[in-house]
């Protein structure tokens, strides 16, 4: 793991490897909370979009003038002598970084260790870790933290950040709540009611292109997960058993993949729908590919499989099945809060208005739908209050 290839010249006035800056500038700085992210949502999970965040041991630039030009960068580094762990970006574009240390402590610039979340493979094994999520700038070198035994486990995942080419991108069709009453619960408002734990462009998951439009909602495993609108089922994957946050999750996971009946509905330019429920239960899908599904009927159950630090739905639109398509935002029907029929027929249907109505009739819209926001509770009414404890 030691950055053996990354020699540098001998420059009187160049850092040493393995010896971080403390100099803050303001590349890469990082917010002051994880933005559209409940941070407790996410045990073990340390987040870092940029270079400053107050638990790193420091970060230096990369100045390819200081290196040989055979100079080799990893994408990770342990000094043998220090035991700090540090990420490397010498390319010219943003990285992301997932990176996991497994079963022993990981120090924060202060010294106290990092709280460890946990993660449980195929076999049933469970094992204590801390994941780091790092969207490091170009030329970068974060200093993340120090390893308490430097021959720890470490598993990693670092791509190049894929940016969503349209951020703002939004289907016009609404859709029905994804949950319902909680398993083994009444429909009284606290068991129907759930908390939104990360939202658009969320800091642990969602700041990449096929992720950017989806939201989380934290709700016990085996809550019933329900068709969005009347649908075609076209994929389902219910066989994976993995949960917890170990980078090796990223790439498996339990889901539901559902095509939109658009025909007519809502808006003719409105193209082509596919939704897609992650982290679903094991064996717990009570539809097959080629059904065809109604709006409020029960598909399967929510569960944590994949990378999932606690339980919850993860929800999100495409207009493509292509695995490199990116997000589209979707917005949900509020029932029973729209005066009127907020300007469509009783099949959903949107009514021709002249120019003149549609942008009293898009204000509309807009009072009678609702996009969850992360620390927000939501159920199908929209926004709800928070239950009390």
């Amino acid at each position: 793991r030691a950055a053996g290839g990354m020699r540098r010249r001998a420059k009187g006035s160049a850092k040493r490897r393995g010896k971080p800056s403390h100099a803050k500038d303001a590349l890469g700085s990082t917010p002051k909370g994880p933005h559209n992210f409940v941070p407790e949502a996410g045990p073990g999970c340390v987040i870092a979009h940029g270079v400053d965040a107050p638990w790193c041991l420091g970060h230096e630039r990369i100045d390819p003038r200081d290196y040989d030009a055979d100079a080799v960068f990893p994408d990770l580094a342990v000094d043998p002598e220090s035991g700090i762990l540090s990420v490397v970006n010498a390319s010219g574009k943003a990285r992301v970084a997932y990176v996991t240390v497994y079963d022993h402590p990981v120090l924060r610039a202060d010294g106290t260790p990092h709280a460890r979340g946990r993660t449980v493979n195929a076999d049933g094994v469970e094992r204590e870790c801390v994941t780091f999520i790092v969207n490091l700038p170009p030329r970068m070198i974060l200093h993340a933290a120090r390893l308490a035994v430097v021959t720890a486990e470490i598993d990693s995942d670092v791509q190049d950040l894929s940016t969503h080419p349209a951020p703002e991108d939004e289907h016009p069709l609404l859709l029905g709540f994804p949950l319902g009453s909680r398993p083994g619960g009444t429909d009284l408002p606290d068991e129907r009611a759930y908390l939104c734990t990360q939202g658009e462009n969320g800091a642990l998951t969602h700041f990449f292109s096929g992720n950017a439009h989806a939201v989380d909602f934290r709700c016990p495993v085996g809550t019933p997960v329900l068709a969005v609108a009347d649908a075609t089922v076209v994929d389902v994957r219910d066989e994976e058993t993995v949960t917890g946050i170990a980078t090796a999750n990223l790439f498996r996971w339990n889901s539901v993949m559902l095509k939109v009946d658009t025909k007519e509905k809502e808006n003719d330019q409105g193209g082509e729908l596919y939704v897609e429920y992650v982290h679903v239960a094991t064996k717990s899908a009570v539809v097959a590919v080629g059904d065809v599904v109604r709006r409020g009927q029960k598909i399967c159950e929510s569960g944590s499989v994949g990378f999932s630090p606690e339980p919850h739905l993860h929800f999100t639109a495409f207009r493509s099945r292509d695995p490199a398509a990116p997000t589209v935002r979707v917005r949900f029907a509020a029932e029973g809060k729209q005066k009127r029929d907020g300007g469509r027929d009783s099949s959903g249907r949107r009514r021709s208005t002249s120019d003149g109505e549609s942008n009293a009739t898009e204000l509309e819209r807009r009072r009678t739908t609702f996009l969850p926001v992360a620390g927000r509770w939501y159920d199908a009414f929209g926004e709800a209050p928070a239950p009390e404890v």
